[in-house]
């Protein structure tokens, strides 16, 4: 996956809202994946720096300095071209301050020159228990959740009812279109953010942190414990080609419960015989050429939390161009907006 392009995922949410705790959760569960960090604390001594220490595969750290203001797009995009140089990582991850402009940040990535580095979308938390009282001290919340492609609904174990039921609203009305997703404890399964590679130890290779610590989870018989447990995964196949219009508004807005999609597009329109590969993480969609390999069909694996697999398959089905459609280049356009 690295030999391309490295996927830039951002981590924001006003502080306390959990993100060095998804991040070492995604890091001891990390199946696989070799994950790159940079960390941005406020202060001079960063603290989550120190708390990630030890279980990631490369790292950058950032303080005394908000990352947004301290950088500017240059110096980020230099720092992550360094923090992926040399290194076959799958992912990285920056975890931005708490008082981060997270638009700012995401400006910076997506305007590096670098062909090592790519944005990967912007997973936002939200304090369920603490959302009245960050709201008070910072009404711009809602401003930075527009931007989210994924949004977490944190600490919803310790949030009363009422609590819950508010965080839920006020997610749903400043950002109508990304995903929500309670997470307790950090518990985002990382395939929500990046294709787990199927990659076996080398002889002599050193054991990763989270097969020291994971034991558990590798091993344990009550499979209904395990991360990958709380979610589902329906996989669809069709050699018809796909319609550009239809399916580009079911990507933009999928069936509820849809969290991530990934997989091979067929297209029956002049000059785009080789189809496309489609990756999307909450609302944030890519799509690259699919090579003269990639299979004509369309074959796609939708990954969610709480979704009807079969409102999934039928509403895919509808995508999907009929024996009387003709070619629609128009149509293309919109779905092309998405082409990296």
């Amino acid at each position: 996956m690295s030999t391309t392009s490295v996927p830039v995922v951002v981590l924001a949410g006003y502080l306390g809202s959990g993100k060095t705790t998804l991040l070492n959760h995604l890091l001891r569960n990390r199946r696989g994946l070799r994950i790159g960090v940079m960390v941005n604390d406020f202060g001079a001594v960063n603290v989550d720096a120190l708390l990630v220490s030890g279980q990631v595969d490369r790292s950058v750290s950032l303080s005394n300095g908000c990352i947004c203001c301290a950088v500017d797009g240059d110096e980020l995009a230099d720092a992550l071209s360094a923090l992926v140089s040399g290194a076959e990582l799958d992912l990285v991850v920056i975890e931005a301050s708490g008082i981060a402009e997270p638009a700012t940040l995401i400006r910076m990535i997506v305007s590096s020159e670098s062909p090592r580095i790519r944005y990967g979308g912007l997973v936002y938390l939200v304090d369920t228990v603490g959302l009245a009282d960050t709201t008070a001290r910072h009404p711009g919340i809602s401003r930075q959740l527009r931007h989210a492609d994924l949004v977490l609904l944190t600490k919803n174990d310790l949030a009363s009812e009422g609590q819950r039921a508010a965080a839920e609203a006020f997610a749903a009305e400043a950002n109508p279109a990304a995903p929500r997703v309670s997470c307790v404890g950090g518990n985002l399964d990382p395939a929500m953010l990046v294709d787990v590679p199927e990659r076996l130890p080398m002889a002599g290779e050193q054991l990763g942190f989270d097969e020291l610590l994971g034991e558990d989870h590798h091993h344990c018989d009550d499979h209904s414990n395990h991360l990958h447990a709380h979610y589902q995964s329906v996989d669809y196949a069709d050699p018809r080609p796909f319609d550009p219009r239809r399916l580009t508004q079911w990507l933009e807005h999928p069936p509820r419960g849809v969290l991530r999609v990934k997989g091979f597009l067929g297209v029956d329109v002049p000059g785009y015989d080789d189809g496309f590969l489609v990756q999307t993480v909450g609302r944030y969609i890519t799509v690259t050429d699919g090579g003269p390999d990639a299979p004509a069909s369309t074959q796609l694996v939708v990954i969610g939390a709480g979704m009807d697999g079969d409102e999934v398959r039928s509403s895919l089905a509808e995508c999907q161009q009929g024996a009387d459609d003709v070619s629609d280049e128009q149509g293309m356009l919109g779905f092309l907006r998405y082409r990296r």
